[in-house]
């Protein structure tokens, strides 16, 4: 009787072992897809900070490009030009009403169609 007790033992710890590693196993996937979802959250958020020091910068680049265009406007008016010109001796004159041309349709349309024309051009080749 004690052969049988002791074969119906080694079986019943085969499966109860059997249930303990597959639980164990199961808890080290999970936590192991725990542990990775909070590194990629974590990623996420450093990437969302650089993203943040970026734009941060741009528009700063941004402030500091129309200020710049500010002065420039403010020194490229027809009297400061002319200032210049006399302070540098530079000679240079107005231009004439026979140097200007005044464009009366679209400038960038006009030049959209002669970059398409050109690229038609080279495309026929």
């Amino acid at each position: 009787m004690s052969n049988r007790t002791t074969r119906k033992n080694t079986r019943v710890n085969s499966l109860l072992n059997r249930i303990i590693w597959l639980t164990f196993s199961l808890f080290l996937f999970v936590g192991a897809f725990g542990l990775a979802t909070v590194y990629l959250r974590h990623e996420a958020a450093v990437l969302a900070n650089q993203n943040k020091a970026l734009y941060s910068g741009i528009s700063e680049q941004k402030r500091h490009i129309a200020e710049l265009g500010a002065v420039l406007a403010r020194q490229t008016t027809r009297d400061e030009l002319k200032d210049l010109n006399k302070q540098f001796k530079l000679g240079l004159r107005m231009p004439r009403d026979t140097q200007i041309v005044h464009v009366l349709e679209d400038p960038t349309k006009r030049l959209y169609e002669k970059q398409s024309q050109s690229m038609v051009t080279v495309s026929t080749f």
